[in-house]
């Protein structure tokens, strides 16, 4: 069976960034971007999901996938939306990558999401957001955040 690293980079002209070692990786898109640093180097590589992977307008999908190959049998999937204002469309693309199929594998141990935006609200403990946090970690077991861009993020894994 393939694993998730066959199948992605089997798709043309990815991954956007190749697999290699990194204590850092930097993603960007109309204007936004986001930089993520690891304590220590990893195996990485980032694919553009949206217009890479998935080249279809009408399927709701994210920008970006980073993905760390922590020691050769686990992975770490960080889900990238670069937005503008839409907060609730972005945290809807998000929702919708992380159901899709392509992105399940047994080797994906950790999964986290990133959006970041021009404008984020404020979080009031009842927000979108705030309700977006609950939902993605009892849904998904995975740790979404929203940042203000240019963002720089010390990830914890």
């Amino acid at each position: 069976m393939a694993t998730l690293k066959d199948k992605l980079d089997a798709f043309e002209g990815q991954p956007e960034q190749g697999w290699n070692k990194r204590r850092s990786v930097s993603v960007g898109e109309r204007g936004q971007v986001y930089r993520a640093n690891f304590a220590q180097e990893y195996l990485s590589a980032v694919y553009a999901i949206d217009g890479g992977i998935i080249k279809d307008y009408k399927i709701t999908k994210c920008d970006k996938l980073v993905l760390l190959d922590l020691d050769n049998q686990t992975l770490f999937e960080l889900f990238v939306e670069l937005k503008g204002g839409n907060i609730q469309h972005a945290i809807e693309q998000v929702e919708a990558t992380l159901n899709n199929p392509l992105f399940k594998d047994s080797a994906v141990k950790i999964r986290q999401a990133r959006i970041i935006g021009r404008r984020i609200p404020s979080n009031t403990g009842n927000s979108i957001t705030a309700k977006a946090k609950k939902k993605f970690i009892s849904r998904y077991n995975c740790r979404l955040e929203f940042k203000t861009g240019p963002a720089v993020e010390n990830i914890k894994i």
